[in-house]
């Protein structure tokens, strides 16, 4: 199959920071709804919704069932895009392909379409927070009592697409408050080169870490670009995989 244009699906351009573009983040997402065999409303300009299943995602494209009505199916071979919306653990998943062509799926009908350029992933709270694999850290430069400025390290409690949590080490001097704006954060995550975030500080508490005072808050992150968002969208998508495995080995 040829490799589908971008698509732009109603009211797509409000919702780009929930965007995934890399192909593997992609293909991740579309075999979610395989494995979990989740229910497809399709969709093509001018019909009604015709309702399928995900059954298989490969390389390039993605296999569904045939809707029951033969006259939805004939509907759907002959538009030129499709819309598809589907749930998957509470995540609203909305993405557009190009034209559908008829193939056989372990001896039955079947449509593949080629795989989406990209893929809306929106949940209800924006994004799960998750807890990092590993220390994962950041860096802080905040004012400290007096009118100084200075890097703090931090530790990164938990984190998703909109924010994260912050732990920082024992610090008198250190004051947090909630609207706090932290601009140049230097956020380094695993495996990635380090990026510089501006955080939004939401709430914030003195809390006993093994016996010593010190500093949670929780953050947002304000005006990520698109880069930054599949960046971090990346990350948090591994961690839920590691999260997925530990629980089907629990």
């Amino acid at each position: 199959m040829s490799d589908p244009q971008p698509v732009t699906t109603e009211g797509e351009s409000l919702y780009e920071k929930y965007m995934l573009h890399h192909p593997a983040d992609i293909r991740g997402c579309l075999k979610q709804l395989v494995d979990k065999r989740c229910v497809l409303l399709v969709h093509a300009a001018g019909t009604d919704n015709a309702v399928s299943v995900a059954l298989a995602a490969g390389p390039t494209s993605l296999v569904i069932d045939v809707p029951r009505e033969e006259a939805l199916t004939a509907q759907l071979l002959a538009a030129d895009r499709l819309r598809f919306e589907s749930s998957v653990d509470r995540i609203t998943v909305r993405f557009a392909t190009g034209a559908a062509r008829q193939v056989l799926h372990e001896d039955l009908p079947a449509l593949e379409v080629p795989m989406p350029v990209k893929l809306m992933h929106l949940q209800r709270r924006e994004y799960v927070r998750r807890e990092p694999h590993g220390a994962v850290s950041c860096l802080l430069p905040v004012h400290v009592q007096g009118g100084a400025r200075r890097s703090v390290r931090a530790a990164i409690a938990d984190i998703g697409g909109g924010g994260l949590a912050v732990l920082t080490s024992d610090d008198s001097s250190l004051e947090l408050r909630a609207g706090d704006i932290l601009p140049d954060v230097l956020l380094e995550l695993p495996e990635q080169e380090p990026m510089n975030v501006t955080l939004r500080v939401q709430h914030a508490q003195r809390v006993d870490q093994n016996g010593r005072r010190a500093w949670r808050a929780g953050c947002s992150f304000v005006d990520l670009n698109v880069q930054e968002q599949a960046r971090l969208l990346r990350y948090v998508m591994q961690l839920d995989r590691l999260h997925a495995a530990k629980l089907r080995e629990f």
